[in-house]
């Protein structure tokens, strides 16, 4: 409801009101509108009525003048409608982080591509990644587009960005993966994998070949319940991923998956049911120990530290990644995601589908998978080298070498 104040001024008394147009998606706090300039209440009155009309319908826009801070909860009062919250939750993150960059009086209009582009190098000279960039650059993308099609600006500043800056500095850290490759060979992964089944940690080994062999986002990985696992098909069953809005090891919980196609039904090597068999055994006996301590939710990799019996911490498997790969001295740029490129690439190897591949991954079309595994292994390579030798030898025949 609209509140009402009169005031003076040289002219006269005016009267103006004040509006809440929504809260803050970060400190909570209401944020409100003000109008003033009125002669009377009764016009103010009118104003008022027509704008929050406007604000319970869905059409209320403000003047160009608007600052870009207070530009973000009116598109967040949209994208939340469009997003699960995990989603959301991310983009809040970068959008603090740009929030930063941004000077606080900063008009929406006012952002020009000049100034967008100096962010960008900001957050690079602060010693941000590229992924961690481009990330933001994306939340900043849909902010400014949002604002386009409701009329607040005519051109956005964030299109048509070259991002081949980030590079200058040839940190290769920062490179994408057509140029840095994410993933492992097939004589790197079995490395990596006899260094974790090594490792003084129970459930590294089978969750790493877990990832490996199946592909498995970390996030479903982290949800999987022993009632997915069928040992007498051999299969594992996808139906959810993970969220936690708090980030604790207690607050993690199963959420709906990615997407539609996420939820699938996968195959999964004699070898993998065999250990997934021995991690069985381990967590029962692992389960009497703790006793009345072990929170017994039925996962099947899970936290054995403070919080027994709850899902493992995303964190958890990075860290102990990262451990491994720095004893074996491999790129400390791999992630648990890392392995599921290594399956694509070593399921191209294998000759297989791409619309194959891409219905074990749980992608939506074989678009996204060629865009992410545009590169080959360096057996694919070869094999594409011999197929092309042995096609060309009839060339070869008729010409002096």
């Amino acid at each position: 409801m609209a509140s009402y104040q009169k005031y003076n001024t040289k002219k006269g008394e005016r009267w103006l009101y004040k509006v809440l147009i929504g809260n803050d998606p970060f400190s909570g706090r209401r944020k409100y509108t003000t109008k003033r300039g009125f002669r009377t209440k009764r016009e103010a009155q009118a104003s008022a009525r027509k704008l929050e009309l406007s604000l319970s319908d869905g059409t209320f826009k403000q003047d160009s003048n608007i600052l870009f801070i207070d530009f973000i909860p009116i598109w967040f009062k949209y994208y939340k409608k469009l997003v699960k919250k995990s989603t959301l939750d991310a983009r809040r993150t970068r959008v603090k982080i740009l929030c930063r960059y941004i000077q606080s009086r900063m008009m929406l209009k006012n952002i020009s591509k000049k100034n967008y582009l100096q962010i960008l190098h900001k957050l690079q000279d602060d010693g941000m990644t590229y992924n961690t960039i481009k990330a933001i650059h994306s939340t900043a993308s849909l902010i400014f587009k949002y604002a386009i099609s409701e009329g607040y600006l005519k051109n956005n500043p964030t299109s048509h960005i070259d991002f081949r800056f980030l590079n200058d500095n040839n940190d290769t850290t920062t490179l994408d993966l057509d140029e840095k490759e994410k993933y492992l060979e097939k004589e790197e992964l079995a490395k990596f994998l006899q260094a974790a089944k090594s490792d003084q940690y129970p459930q590294d080994y089978i969750i790493f070949l877990t990832l490996a062999f199946t592909g498995l986002r970390r996030g479903e990985l982290i949800v999987l319940k022993w009632d997915d696992i069928d040992f007498d098909n051999q299969t594992i069953t996808v139906t959810k991923t993970y969220y936690s809005e708090s980030k604790r090891a207690n607050d993690i919980a199963p959420h709906r998956p990615k997407t539609a196609k996420s939820v699938r039904e996968i195959d999964v090597d004699k070898k993998v049911f065999e250990e997934l068999k021995k991690h069985l055994d381990w967590q029962e006996k692992f389960k009497k120990e703790c006793g009345k301590s072990y929170n017994d939710f039925d996962y099947v990799f899970n936290n054995y530290n403070k919080y027994p019996g709850y899902p493992i911490d995303p964190q958890f498997i990075y860290d102990h990644m990262k451990k491994i790969l720095i004893k074996m001295d491999y790129p400390t740029m791999l992630s648990p995601h890392s392995l599921r490129h290594t399956h694509a690439s070593l399921c191209i190897e294998a000759d297989i589908p791409l619309r194959d591949i891409a219905e074990r991954l749980g992608q939506e079309d074989t678009k996204t998978l060629i865009k992410i595994y545009a590169h080959t292994t360096k057996g694919q390579k070869k094999k594409v080298a011999a197929k092309f030798n042995k096609m060309m030898d009839e060339v070869r025949k008729t010409i002096d070498f």
